[in-house]
């Protein structure tokens, strides 16, 4: 799987591991293909328009912290299409349908869109109410 990114350095490198991880993990047969039923490590589904709990990256469907959410830990790179998601207009997972975000961490989370090759920080303790461009992109959760 060959991925250009706009910048090189430290970001873009955890960027590309972690879309190499999701790629090899997501391989006929391994473990990490499992069903919907079972949530990546360091995830946790939250209560619908929870609000984000300390040290942790919280995603939302919709704007304003709204709607059905995750939280992540820290430093634990995430596929979004492993996480469902119920009332999204682009699928059932939360690829691709993510509004608002969240970063109690103290950590740089890097938003990624495999559609387009773009690769966003969020800095710690940052909100992010995502503008109508980038609204509903991003695929991954890398830590920078």
């Amino acid at each position: 799987m060959t991925t250009r990114f706009p910048r090189p350095g430290r970001i873009a490198r955890a960027a590309a591991s972690a879309i190499a991880a999701v790629a090899v993990a997501l391989l006929p047969g391994s473990a990490s293909a499992n069903t919907a039923a079972y949530l990546p490590p360091g995830v946790v589904k939250l209560q619908d328009s929870e609000p984000c709990p300390p040290a942790t990256l919280c995603l939302y469907r919709d704007y304003n912290d709204q709607g059905p959410a995750y939280g992540i830990g820290a430093g634990f790179p995430v596929d979004l299409h492993a996480l469902p998601m119920s009332g999204g207009v682009h699928g059932p997972s939360a690829a691709n349908e993510v509004s608002s975000w969240v970063n109690n961490t103290s950590h740089v989370a890097v938003l990624l869109d495999a559609d387009s090759d773009t690769v966003r920080p969020l800095f710690p303790h940052q909100l992010l109410q995502e503008p109508p461009r980038t609204n509903d992109t991003v695929d991954f959760v890398a830590w920078g």
